[in-house]
This record gives C-alpha cells, structure tokens and sequence, in this order.
C-alpha cells in the first residue's frame, strides 16, 4: 500500500509539473510577445519627442557658425570689394558664409 501510494503521489507530481511547465512557457510566450511589439512603439515614440529637440539645437549651432570663404569666380579687387566682400591674399573672402555653403 506504501509503494501504490507514492506511485500515485509520483504521477500526480508529474502530471502537475507538466501542466505547470505547459502554464509558464505559454505565459512567457505571451510576455515576450508582448514586450517586443511595444518595445519598438515606445522607442520611436520616445526618438521623435528627443529628436526635434536635438536636431534644433544642432542646427542652431552649425547656422551660427560663420567662416571665411574664398571666392573664386570673383578675381580682382575692385569687383570683391563692389560686393561687401573682402580682397585678400590676391583672393575674394566672404566672412559671412556657414559651413553649409
């Protein structure tokens, strides 16, 4: 009677094990399932509040940035000068354009 009933006892522990591991994959699955179709959502929510706030400041500061820049189809002084510009080093230098030009 001993061994029928931790036989009995054995199965019955197996059976819940397997209908326990059953429970927590599907249960994993879902979470997992879950986790990766909002973790992408989130994510682009979230970069496109930041970007405007980093992509503003960053062409703020390249358009205030102002350098020297040679001219080359402008080759005598007279003519650099009529346009604002300044004569330099035999060369026509606009101080006023941003490193975009």
């Amino acid at each position: 009677m001993l061994l029928s009933n931790s036989t009995t006892s054995l199965k019955t522990r197996q059976k819940n094990n397997k209908i326990g591991t059953v429970f927590w994959t599907r249960s994993h699955i879902l979470l997992l399932t879950g986790y990766l179709i909002t973790l992408p959502i989130f994510t682009l929510i979230t970069l496109s509040l930041l970007l405007p706030l980093f992509s503003a400041s960053l062409f703020a500061f390249i358009g205030t940035s102002y350098y020297s820049t040679s001219i080359p189809w402008i080759d005598n002084a007279s003519e650099c000068e009529h346009t604002g510009r300044n004569w330099r080093d035999r060369k026509c230098w606009d101080n006023q354009r941003n490193p975009m030009f």
